[in-house]
C-alpha cells in the first residue's frame, strides 16, 4: 500500500511539473502615449498592452526616474517633474508564473515653448494622409495613421514656414502666422497636400482658415464645344468627358482643401475665382492661399489672398489654355467674375 502511494505522489509530482513546463509566457504587445513631449507638471496618459494564452491574470508595474504615477493596470497618468530633459518610462508585466515582458518609451519634459499640431488631408480625396513627413524649423516628424503630426519648438516665434512632402505627392509649402496676442501654447495648423498631376493636368486647391466656414472654388472654362462650363458645387464636371474639368473635393466647415482638377486644357481662357458663401468672418481675413500645380514635377505658384479690399468674391488668376500660362490677378471684389 506504502508503495501504491509513494507511485501516486511521483506521478502527481510528474503531472504539476509538466503543467508547469506549459504555462506560456506573457507577451507585452505595445506601450504607448498620448503624447511625445510635455510641459513640466503636466499629465501624461500611458497604454500598456500585454496578453496572456493562459488568461493568467497579468500584473503591470511602472517605472520612472521621477514624476508621479497615477496606476490603473494597464494604463497610467504620469505627472511630470519639473526638471526638463527626456524620462525613460517602463511598463514591466508579469502573468504570476514565472514570467515576464517589458518595454519602455521616452517623453521629453520641456519649459516655455509651444506646440505646432494638425492634420495633414489628400487634397484629392479629403482622407487623411500617413507618412508625410512634416518640417518646421529644422524639425521633422511624420504624420500618423490618422494624419496627426505634432512639432514642439522651443521658442514661440510669430511666424514659420512648414513644409509637407511625401511620395508622388507634391510639396507643401506654408507660413504659420501666428497672432502677437496669442495666449495658448499649443497652436493648430492643418494642411492638405496634392497628389502629383499627371502630364497635362492642372490641379486647383483652395485652403483657408477657420473663418469663413464655407468658400467655395468656381472655374469657368473657355468654350469647349460650343458651351462655357461654370465648375463648382452646384456642377462638379467630369474627368472622363466634357469640359474635362471636376470638383474634386467641397469643403463647408473651414480650412478646406476645396480641390478642382483640369484634366485637359483647352484653347481660351480658364478664369478662377472664389466666393465667401457663409456669413461668418470677412474674405480679407480668411486667410485664403490657392496652390496651381501643372506637371508631375509640381511646377506652378501660390497665391495667398491680399489682406485689403472688400466684397464677398475673391477674383485670383486665369490660365491661358492654348500654353498654360497663369496670370495672376489676386483681388478682393464685390461683383462676381463673368465670362
Amino acid at each position: 500500500m506504502k508503495n501504491i502511494l509513494l507511485i501516486i505522489l511521483y506521478f502527481y509530482i510528474l503531472f504539476i511539473a509538466s503543467c508547469e513546463s506549459l504555462n506560456k509566457p506573457v507577451e507585452l504587445i505595445s506601450l504607448e502615449s498620448d503624447r511625445n513631449f510635455v510641459w513640466s507638471g503636466d499629465p501624461v496618459e500611458l497604454f500598456c498592452n500585454a496578453i496572456d494564452d493562459d488568461n493568467d491574470k497579468i500584473s503591470y508595474l511602472w517605472e520612472a526616474p521621477a514624476g508621479e504615477f497615477t496606476i490603473i493596470n494597464d494604463t497610467a497618468i504620469w505627472i511630470a517633474p519639473d526638471s526638463v530633459g527626456y524620462y525613460h518610462i517602463s511598463c514591466i508585466v508579469s502573468d504570476g508564473n514565472g514570467t515576464s515582458d517589458g518595454s519602455f518609451l521616452k517623453i521629453l519634459v520641456v519649459q516655455g515653448g509651444a506646440l505646432i499640431e494638425g492634420i495633414v488631408k489628400n487634397a484629392v480625396t479629403g482622407f487623411v494622409e500617413e507618412d508625410i513627413k512634416v518640417s518646421l524649423n529644422g524639425l521633422e516628424v511624420l504624420s500618423d495613421r490618422e494624419g496627426f503630426y505634432s512639432l514642439y519648438v522651443p521658442d514661440f516665434l510669430n511666424s514659420y514656414v512648414l513644409t509637407g512632402s511625401g511620395d508622388k505627392f507634391c510639396t507643401y509649402n506654408g507660413t504659420i502666422n501666428i497672432p502677437s496676442d496669442y495666449s495658448s501654447n499649443i497652436f493648430e495648423y492643418n494642411f492638405s497636400i496634392s497628389p502629383a498631376p499627371e502630364l497635362g493636368e492642372v490641379r486647383i486647391i483652395l485652403t483657408w482658415g477657420s473663418n469663413p466656414s464655407d468658400m467655395d472654388s468656381h472655374l469657368l472654362t473657355p468654350e469647349i464645344d460650343s458651351v462655357n462650363f461654370h465648375i463648382s458645387y452646384s456642377n462638379r464636371g467630369s474627368s472622363e468627358s466634357t469640359p474635362f474639368v471636376v470638383l474634386d473635393l467641397d469643403d463647408v466647415d473651414g480650412y478646406g482643401p476645396e480641390t478642382i482638377t483640369i484634366k485637359k486644357l483647352e484653347s481660351g481662357i480658364y478664369k478662377y475665382y472664389v466666393h465667401q458663401y457663409s456669413n461668418d468672418g470677412n474674405l480679407n481675413e480668411s486667410k485664403g492661399s490657392v496652390q496651381v500645380f501643372d506637371s508631375p514635377s509640381c511646377t506652378g505658384k501660390v497665391i495667398d489672398i491680399k489682406e485689403e479690399g472688400e466684397g464677398r468674391y475673391w477674383n485670383v488668376f486665369e490660365i491661358n489654355g492654348e500654353n498654360g500660362n497663369i496670370l495672376e490677378i489676386n483681388q478682393i471684389v464685390e461683383d462676381e467674375p463673368l465670362y
